[in-house]
């Protein structure tokens, strides 16, 4: 009987190793980790610089745990504190000179290797200039290897517009000895500090609170009326700081910080509203009769 019980525990032991699995949903209050690589602009040949450990706000990385969010933005620090140095900053351009990769994220240790894993969370708001890509991500990284990815970033994938997001590795892929990171990639040149409303954010949060933030914002901000003639009026519970108005293409049309806006001069159609709030950036669809 004793012979018969050791190996049904035993089974149960291997079945239970097989069929592990971790599923991580974001959440803000995990040990976030910030690291920086630097590259050369993709005009200048796009060659790696170096890459060290940062802190997280440094990297444009913003956490609220009571909120349960992060913003992911460019990264302006390196402008900021060096305008005149021409190895950050093009002094003819006064454009940012190299290609910055911040990359926020979680090391969750050995335990997670050799089980399955999925990383997933919610994009609450997605306001990123076309010139940069943020992106989420399961990396496998070899000691072995010059810490080179094993899984060749098959696991990066650019975050969606809005809605849920997920990626998934199996066991197999996270074998022992590897360093086990998911999290998040903002690539694109380093920028200065005063385009920072109008290079917007990237707001994640997970796939349960995502929908209430989105409802709770959604109440504290109104755009009246719609479809407007004349006057589009803008009303908020946080103070408006600026505006823009674009089309559907993204063309910028009109900029400004009053709230209320002369919308007079535009052709009938569907335009975007670009509301500046400060801590965030929200996008009202109107129409212009």
């Amino acid at each position: 009987m004793k012979i018969i019980f050791t190996s049904f525990l035993a089974f149960v032991l291997t079945a239970s190793a097989v069929f592990a699995q971790n599923n991580v949903v974001f959440n803000a209050s995990d040990n976030w980790i910030g690291y920086m690589n630097v590259f050369q602009l993709p005009s200048n040949g796009g060659t790696y610089e170096f890459g060290s450990e940062w802190a997280v706000p440094d990297l444009k990385t913003n956490i609220n745990v009571a909120e349960n969010s992060m913003s992911l933005q460019p990264n302006f620090n390196t402008y900021a504190n060096g305008p005149t140095d021409p190895y950050w900053v093009n002094q003819t351009t006064m454009e940012g000179n190299k290609e910055m990769e911040a990359v926020t994220f979680v090391e969750p240790g050995s335990s997670f290797n050799g089980q399955d894993l999925t990383f997933s969370g919610s994009v609450i708001a997605n306001t990123l200039d076309a010139g940069y890509t943020a992106s989420f991500f399961i990396k496998a990284l070899d000691p072995d290897d010059g810490y080179q990815d094993a899984l060749a970033g098959s696991k990066v994938a650019v975050l969606p517009a809005s809605g849920s997001f997920s990626v998934s590795a199996t066991a197999a892929e996270l074998a022992a000895g590897l360093v086990i990171q998911y999290g998040f990639i903002v690539r694109g040149p380093n920028a200065n500090p005063a385009d920072e409303a109008t290079l917007g954010s990237v707001r994640i949060g997970n796939m349960v609170n995502a929908t209430e933030n989105l409802e709770k914002e959604a109440a504290k901000i109104s755009v009246s009326p719609n479809p407007a003639n004349e006057l589009l009026s803008i009303k908020s519970e946080s103070r408006v700081q600026s505006y823009e108005i674009k089309n559907l293409s993204g063309q910028l049309l009109l900029k400004g910080t009053e709230t209320e806006v002369d919308v007079a001069g535009l052709h009938s159609g569907f335009y975007l509203l670009v509301i500046n709030l400060g801590d965030r950036r929200e996008v009202v669809k109107f129409v212009k009769n």
